[in-house]
């Protein structure tokens, strides 16, 4: 199996290289997998979500055999953000995966970091209201709203580790 992704602004493809490495896979590029993924062989994807899509996974169940799908998003990982994943982006026989990933608001353009205000806005201004009453973990989700920040941590895997020792 190869790993095989799609990344915005790093975060998938930090991921991607964390599970390869640990692994021992191959990992390639969705753009440069045509030409590197033999035929025959399967594929993990994993992609940045985009409006709740998994970016590149169209293209990627069109041209190869994926027998695993990871979305990397900003929200923290929960069984909510999981099962709205599923029903957005159905693989047949392929289980789907979340982790979370991060935000760089200066590594994407003015359209996304438009979309991404105007989608956590109600939340930005209520941890804003909460002023001084903000827990740490609250001052933390606000900080990382505003500036950006990374959760890519090699645990955040274990998950996908568990499944792929079942193949």
């Amino acid at each position: 199996m190869v790993i095989v992704y799609r990344s915005n602004t790093g975060f998938t493809k930090a991921y991607a290289e964390m599970l390869g490495r640990a692994e021992q896979m191959k990992v390639c590029p969705l753009a440069e997998a045509q030409g590197k993924v033999g035929p025959g062989e399967t594929i993990f994807y994993m992609g940045p979500l985009m409006a709740g899509h998994i970016s590149g996974l169209d293209q990627a169940v069109k041209k190869f055999t994926v027998k695993g799908v990871c979305g990397v998003g900003m929200s923290p990982a929960s069984s909510q953000v999981l099962e709205t994943l599923s029903k957005a982006n159905y693989v047949p026989h392929a289980p789907i995966f979340y982790l979370q990933g991060g935000w760089a608001p200066k590594k994407v353009g003015w359209l996304k970091r438009r979309m991404v205000n105007m989608v956590t806005k109600s939340t930005r201004e209520a941890l804003r209201d909460k002023g001084s009453r903000r827990t740490p973990e609250e001052n933390k989700q606000l900080d990382f709203l505003l500036h950006g920040g990374s959760f890519v941590a090699f645990e955040n895997l274990e998950s996908i580790h568990r499944w792929m020792k079942t193949l």
